[in-house]
């Protein structure tokens, strides 16, 4: 079965908010919506986000969670665009936090 690059928005955000508790941000619509609204511009200049039928927002799987974490950090959003990795499955990023524990 063909697996999308691309996924909702919200479905990315909250993953990135799992793998990254060290950023104190939470997952939910209103947060992320406060998040895209400093760094609308980058994201979508690294291709990470994209506004899908004028209604809602997208995000790439391997680029979104490397450029968020980018823009949370203040690094340069472009370099790590460019050697982004493969975006963890939700099962493995809850067994990776939970052995964190």
């Amino acid at each position: 079965m063909y697996e999308s690059e691309w996924v909702a928005a919200l479905e990315a955000w909250s993953l990135f908010v799992e793998c990254h508790p060290e950023l104190g941000y939470r997952s939910g619509k209103w947060q992320f919506h406060n998040f895209l609204r400093l760094h609308r511009k980058a994201l979508q200049s690294a291709d990470a986000i994209r506004f899908a039928k004028r209604r809602f927002w997208i995000a790439h799987r391997q680029r979104f969670p490397d450029a968020a974490f980018a823009c949370a950090t203040a690094s340069d959003i472009i370099q790590i665009a460019r050697r982004s990795t493969q975006f963890p499955s939700r099962a493995e990023a809850v067994t990776a936090h939970e052995g964190s524990n």
